[in-house]
Protein backbone atom coordinates (compact mmCIF):
# COMPACT_ATOMS: atom_id res chain seq x y z
CA UNK A 1 0.00 0.00 0.00
CA UNK A 2 1.37 3.62 -1.11
CA UNK A 3 0.65 6.28 1.11
CA UNK A 4 0.32 9.84 0.06
CA UNK A 5 0.86 12.64 2.40
CA UNK A 6 0.75 16.07 0.79
CA UNK A 7 0.02 18.45 4.30
CA UNK A 8 -3.51 18.69 2.56
CA UNK A 9 -5.66 18.13 5.63
CA UNK A 10 -5.70 20.70 8.29
CA UNK A 11 -3.84 20.50 11.56
CA UNK A 12 -7.26 19.51 13.78
CA UNK A 13 -9.07 17.15 11.42
CA UNK A 14 -8.67 13.58 13.48
CA UNK A 15 -11.54 12.03 12.30
CA UNK A 16 -11.53 8.84 10.73
CA UNK A 17 -14.32 8.22 8.30
CA UNK A 18 -15.22 5.43 6.12
CA UNK A 19 -18.38 5.38 3.59
CA UNK A 20 -20.15 2.99 1.63
CA UNK A 21 -20.85 4.20 -1.13
CA UNK A 22 -23.05 1.90 -2.91
CA UNK A 23 -25.85 3.45 -0.37
CA UNK A 24 -24.31 7.38 -0.60
CA UNK A 25 -27.54 9.75 -0.97
CA UNK A 26 -27.18 10.99 -4.67
CA UNK A 27 -28.14 14.62 -4.85
CA UNK A 28 -28.94 17.30 -7.97
CA UNK A 29 -25.85 19.01 -9.15
CA UNK A 30 -25.67 21.81 -11.37
CA UNK A 31 -26.87 20.96 -15.22
CA UNK A 32 -27.65 17.14 -15.38
CA UNK A 33 -25.25 16.53 -12.43
CA UNK A 34 -25.43 14.09 -9.41
CA UNK A 35 -23.21 14.65 -6.89
CA UNK A 36 -22.78 12.09 -3.35
CA UNK A 37 -21.21 14.10 -0.77
CA UNK A 38 -19.07 11.80 0.78
CA UNK A 39 -17.26 14.10 4.00
CA UNK A 40 -16.67 17.78 4.80
CA UNK A 41 -13.89 19.13 7.24
CA UNK A 42 -13.41 23.36 7.54
CA UNK A 43 -12.31 24.23 3.34
CA UNK A 44 -12.08 20.42 2.82
CA UNK A 45 -14.80 18.45 0.88
CA UNK A 46 -14.85 15.41 -0.71
CA UNK A 47 -17.78 14.09 -3.08
CA UNK A 48 -18.32 11.33 -5.68
CA UNK A 49 -19.95 13.30 -8.56
CA UNK A 50 -21.65 11.39 -11.87
CA UNK A 51 -21.37 12.92 -15.42
CA UNK A 52 -23.90 11.87 -17.75
CA UNK A 53 -23.04 11.08 -21.32
CA UNK A 54 -22.85 14.44 -23.49
CA UNK A 55 -23.05 17.04 -20.70
CA UNK A 56 -20.71 19.81 -20.84
CA UNK A 57 -19.80 21.81 -17.35
CA UNK A 58 -18.83 25.31 -17.52
CA UNK A 59 -15.74 26.62 -17.21
CA UNK A 60 -14.69 27.09 -13.42
CA UNK A 61 -11.54 27.48 -11.18
CA UNK A 62 -10.89 25.73 -8.47
CA UNK A 63 -9.45 28.10 -5.52
CA UNK A 64 -7.05 26.04 -3.43
CA UNK A 65 -6.81 23.36 -6.46
CA UNK A 66 -8.30 19.89 -6.96
CA UNK A 67 -8.12 16.17 -6.81
CA UNK A 68 -10.12 14.01 -9.30
CA UNK A 69 -10.05 10.56 -9.05
CA UNK A 70 -11.52 8.85 -12.22
CA UNK A 71 -13.90 6.10 -11.36
CA UNK A 72 -15.38 4.74 -14.32
CA UNK A 73 -15.83 6.29 -17.97
CA UNK A 74 -13.36 9.07 -19.12
CA UNK A 75 -13.39 12.39 -17.86
CA UNK A 76 -12.29 15.46 -20.24
CA UNK A 77 -11.38 18.68 -20.48
CA UNK A 78 -9.37 20.88 -22.64
CA UNK A 79 -6.36 19.57 -20.90
CA UNK A 80 -6.58 15.98 -22.06
CA UNK A 81 -8.70 12.93 -21.84
CA UNK A 82 -8.40 11.07 -18.40
CA UNK A 83 -9.87 7.09 -17.95
CA UNK A 84 -11.27 5.14 -14.59
CA UNK A 85 -8.15 5.12 -12.63
CA UNK A 86 -6.73 7.95 -13.79
CA UNK A 87 -5.79 10.78 -10.57
CA UNK A 88 -5.48 14.41 -11.33
CA UNK A 89 -4.01 16.79 -8.84
CA UNK A 90 -4.22 20.76 -10.31
CA UNK A 91 -2.98 23.27 -8.76
CA UNK A 92 -4.74 26.44 -6.96
CA UNK A 93 -6.51 29.05 -9.33
CA UNK A 94 -6.35 26.05 -11.77
CA UNK A 95 -9.02 26.10 -14.62
CA UNK A 96 -10.81 23.95 -16.70
CA UNK A 97 -14.18 23.48 -18.72
CA UNK A 98 -15.17 19.36 -17.92
CA UNK A 99 -17.19 17.33 -20.76
CA UNK A 100 -17.59 13.94 -21.91
CA UNK A 101 -19.22 11.45 -24.57
CA UNK A 102 -20.25 8.68 -21.79
CA UNK A 103 -21.28 8.68 -18.39
CA UNK A 104 -18.55 8.67 -16.08
CA UNK A 105 -18.58 8.72 -12.05
CA UNK A 106 -15.35 11.02 -10.33
CA UNK A 107 -14.23 11.33 -6.93
CA UNK A 108 -13.23 15.20 -6.05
Amino acid sequence: MTQVNLHQFQADHMAHVQIYTGSALWMLGQGNLKVAPLHKFGAESVALVHFPAGERFHGHTHFGGEEIFVLSGEFRDEHGHYTAGTWLRSPHMSQHTPFGEQDKVIGV
